[in-house]
Formats: structure tokens, sequence, C-alpha cells
């Protein structure tokens, strides 16, 4: 059965509508839904995409279809929100680095730690003394802000990469 997925890369909901039965869904930022559908014997796969900047349509003629959405975590959101006000990672020691190389492999870490690991991952050069100084309260706020504490397990800085139907198992075998 294909499976048509779509991901909300903006920074607003976008409505998702399945046509031609006109099923509505709302897409968060960085969510992804996935419709999947099956083509009978002797059907063409006729389904097309319109896409504007708060509306997604999805037109599926298939009999048969269903539909996943998949959302974002709390540490997805937090790196969306690092990454649009720049911090993306750079050139560490002559690797392309970013915050997720440097966390810790367990235990807690703080809203301190953690912006202080984002600002190294940054890597260009400068003295991480002034940097710390000009941006620590604020990326220590978007944290807790995200993560919802001071201080979290470092399990839950992972991100989510699941994509719809990924823990369907083929009931076929």
């Amino acid at each position: 059965m294909p499976i048509f997925v779509y991901e909300n890369e903006g920074d607003e909901d976008v409505t998702f509508i399945l046509s031609p039965k006109e099923e509505e869904f709302r897409i968060p930022p960085l969510a992804r839904i996935g419709v999947r559908y099956e083509i009978g014997p002797g059907q063409c796969d006729r389904t097309f995409l319109s896409v504007g900047r708060h509306l997604v349509t999805f037109w599926c003629e298939a009999a048969v279809r269903e539909t996943e959405i998949v959302f974002p975590g709390p540490f997805d959101l937090l790196l969306a929100s690092l990454a649009r006000r720049g911090f993306c990672g750079g050139i560490v020691n002559d690797q392309p680095t970013h915050v997720c190389d440097l966390l810790p492999a367990s235990g807690m870490i703080s809203a301190e730690a953690f912006s202080t690991l984002v600002l190294r991952a940054e890597g260009d050069g400068n003295d991480l003394s002034r940097d710390i100084e000009r941006w620590l309260d604020s990326l220590k706020a978007l944290f807790i802000e995200h993560m919802g504490s001071d201080r979290v397990p470092v399990a839950l800085l992972r991100q989510n990469v699941a994509q719809p139907f990924d823990a369907v198992v083929n009931s076929a075998d």
C-alpha cells in the first residue's frame, strides 16, 4: 500500500484536507501526517497535492485509506526554537557539530549545562565566556519552556524521527 507523508515545516498550524470526503486534520509545526491507501486491481494511483501557506489538500479516491499523525516531542520543538535563533551547530575541532553530538550518554542534564553545550556546538572560535554571558539566560529559558523543567533525564533529549505507520506490523506473515 502506498503511503503519502506530509510534514509541516512551518512555524504555524496547517489545515490538512483529505479529499474527496473533506476530512480535516490540524497539523502543528513539525508534525507529520501519513495517508496510507490501497489501489484496487486495475486502478491507477490518481492522487494529487495542493499546498498553500495554511492549507494542504491531498486528493485520494481510494476506497481503503487511513491516516496517522506523528507529533513532535518537546525536544524537537526546543531544537526548532534554537534553529530559528541561529543555533544550528558549527565546526568544532574541524568536525561539523550539533548540540546532540555533545550530549552525555546518560544521567540528568540541567538547563545551564544544555545551554553551554549549545554554545560549544556553535564552534565559532569565540571565547565561550563571552557567549555564555550574552546568551545563557535566554537559552536556559528556552530549555525550561520546552522541556518543562530546569533539569531532565538526558534520555528525554532525543528527536522523534518516527514516520507515520512505522509501528504497523505486517499481519500477512
